[in-house]
């Protein structure tokens, strides 16, 4: 996990991204960090949509189920830098497994947070190349 150490101190912030100096990031942005540190393709211009279109409190989480449905393809056993759809909280609802097979989220208190595995009910998807 030491490669994403780093991502712990963040705390939550619609639209902000590790990396960009606020010490903030959203779930989605999170997401994107981890995969382009397992040298995954991130995603990121992708989502550019919900920044334009919504804001934290108006992005439907059926919008982010949308989003996996037609990137990713539903697993039943998570690698590192799948996405995993977490329940909606405060925070964020988007996870990602890390390269140890843990899970880096957002808790609904702000702070990025990992877990050492993934929960069985967490449903997990498979970016598309």
């Amino acid at each position: 996990m030491s490669h994403c150490n780093d991502l712990l101190l963040l705390r939550y912030g619609w639209g902000h991204r590790p990396g960009d100096g606020s010490g903030l990031t959203d779930c989605f942005q999170l997401v994107c960090e981890v995969r382009r540190r397992l040298g995954l393709l991130d995603y990121a211009p992708s989502f550019e949509w919900a920044y334009a279109t919504y804001t934290e409190t108006t992005l439907p989480r059926v919008r982010l189920m949308r989003w996996l449905l037609e990137n990713c393809s539903r697993v039943s056993t998570p690698r590192p830098g799948d996405v995993l759809l977490c329940r909606s909280n405060a925070a964020g609802a988007l996870a990602v497994t890390s390269a140890e097979g843990g899970m880096l989220y957002l808790r609904s208190s702000g702070m990025v947070a990992h877990l050492p595995s993934v929960p069985q009910m967490i449903p997990s998807f498979h970016p598309h190349p």
